[in-house]
C-alpha cells in the first residue's frame, strides 16, 4: 500500500505548534527536514539580499573619519574636522595635514599633505597622493580608474604627471577624452576695473624723432628643388609596400593594473607601459605616511599582505596586523544547511 505526501508526518496539535516546534522538526523525517531548512534558508537569504547588493562606485560624499599632522584639513576652505561631510561637487583640501575619508560607497581612502580632491562622480584629484581601498573610481585631469574592489594608489605631481599603482585586485585605467579641469583650484584673476596707465620717464618727453638707419638688401641666393623620390614599385598583389617607420604609434587608450603593477601617465593622459613594483617600491608605499599612523586600517590590510608575500616570499610584512578595527560595512552571515 502506497502512502501519499504528508501520510507519514507525526500528528501535532496546531495550538501548541510554535512551542513544540523545534520537536515537531526532529520527528520529521530525513527528506522533510531538508526541505525545511531550504525553505527557512532561502527567506534568510531573500531578507539579505538588499544589503549583499554590489554598491555603486560614484561617490556623492565622503566623511571625515581622521586628522593627522595637525589640523590643516579643509572642505571648501573652511576648517574641517572629524566627522564633517564633504558633498558632491564640494572639495577637501589638506595643507601640511593628512586624512582619512569614509565614502557613501563603504568605501575609505587616505590623503596625503598638499592634496586637493573633488567630491563627485569620481574622488577627482587635482594635486597630491590618494590611497583607495573598497568601490570608489578616482580620477585626475588625464585619467580615470574603474575599480572591482580593490586598493591602489593614484598621485598627481605639481608638474600635472600622474601615477597610478595598484597593491591588490585590479584597477582599469582609462584615458579621458577631454581633460578634467578643477576650477576651485584655480588663483582667483578678476580684470581691475580701472586701466593701468604708466607715467613717461623724462628721458620719454619731448624726445625727437629719429628714423633708423636703412639697411641695404641683400639678394637671397635661390632655394634649391626638393628632390623627388621615386614612388615604390606595386607588389605581386597590386598594392603599394607600407612603410612601417612612418605609420605613427596607435595611442592606448585604456589598460588593466593588476596586483603589484603600475603606470606613469603623462599631463596629456598619455599612458605609458605597465611595470612591476619592486619589492622597495612596495615596501616604501606601506611604511608611508599613508599607512603609518593612523588608527584604524584599512579594511583591506590582509589582502594587501598576501599579494606581498606572494610577491616576495622572503621579505617580512612591514605591517603588524593583530586586530584589525575597521569601519567596513558589516555583512550578515549565511545560515549553513545541514545536507
Amino acid at each position: 500500500m502506497t502512502k501519499t505526501l504528508g501520510e507519514d508526518l507525526p500528528q501535532a496539535s496546531f495550538k501548541t505548534f510554535p512551542q513544540g516546534f523545534p520537536q515537531y522538526l526532529l520527528k520529521l523525517p530525513q527528506q522533510y527536514k531538508r526541505l525545511v531548512f531550504f525553505l527557512i534558508g532561502l527567506c534568510v537569504f531573500a531578507l539579505a539580499a538588499p544589503q549583499l547588493a554590489p554598491v555603486s562606485a560614484q561617490s556623492t560624499q565622503a566623511t571625515v573619519q581622521e586628522i593627522l599632522d595637525g589640523n590643516q584639513v579643509f572642505i571648501q576652505n573652511q576648517q574641517a574636522y572629524v566627522n564633517d561631510v564633504a558633498s558632491a561637487n564640494q572639495q577637501v583640501r589638506t595643507g601640511n595635514s593628512r586624512t582619512a575619508l569614509l565614502f557613501n560607497t563603504g568605501a575609505v581612502a587616505r590623503l596625503s599633505a598638499n592634496s586637493v580632491l573633488r567630491i563627485g562622480q569620481c574622488a577627482q584629484l587635482s594635486r597630491g597622493t590618494i590611497l583607495v581601498n573598497g568601490a570608489i573610481n578616482a580620477c585626475s585631469s588625464g585619467i580615470t580608474t574603474g575599480v572591482r574592489g580593490t586598493t591602489y594608489l593614484l598621485e598627481v605631481d605639481e608638474s600635472g604627471n600622474q601615477q597610478v599603482k595598484v597593491l591588490e585586485g585590479e584597477v582599469v585605467v582609462k584615458r579621458n577624452p577631454k581633460p578634467l579641469v578643477d576650477d576651485s583650484d584655480k588663483p582667483n584673476t578678476k580684470p581691475t576695473d580701472k586701466p593701468t596707465t604708466t607715467t613717461p620717464t623724462p628721458n620719454q618727453v619731448n624726445k625727437p624723432n629719429v628714423s633708423a638707419p636703412t639697411i641695404p638688401k641683400v639678394k637671397s641666393s635661390p632655394t634649391p628643388k626638393p628632390k623627388v623620390t621615386p614612388s615604390p614599385v606595386p607588389n605581386s598583389s597590386g598594392k603599394k609596400p607600407v612603410d612601417s617607420k612612418s605609420q605613427p604609434a596607435q595611442a592606448i587608450d585604456e589598460v588593466v593594473l593588476k596586483s603589484g603593477e603600475k603606470i606613469e601617465v603623462a599631463q596629456t593622459g598619455d599612458l605609458g607601459i605597465i611595470q612591476k613594483l619592486t619589492e622597495n617600491e612596495f615596501v616604501n608605499l606601506l611604511q608611508g605616511n599613508l599607512f603609518q599612523g593612523f588608527t584604524n586600517q584599512i579594511p583591506g590590510i590582509n589582502k594587501v599582505r598576501d599579494v606581498f608575500n606572494g610577491l616576495f616570499p622572503n621579505v617580512n610584512f612591514p605591517i603588524s596586523i593583530p586586530g584589525i578595527p575597521t569601519p567596513s560595512i558589516p555583512i550578515p552571515s549565511l545560515p549553513s544547511f545541514p545536507f
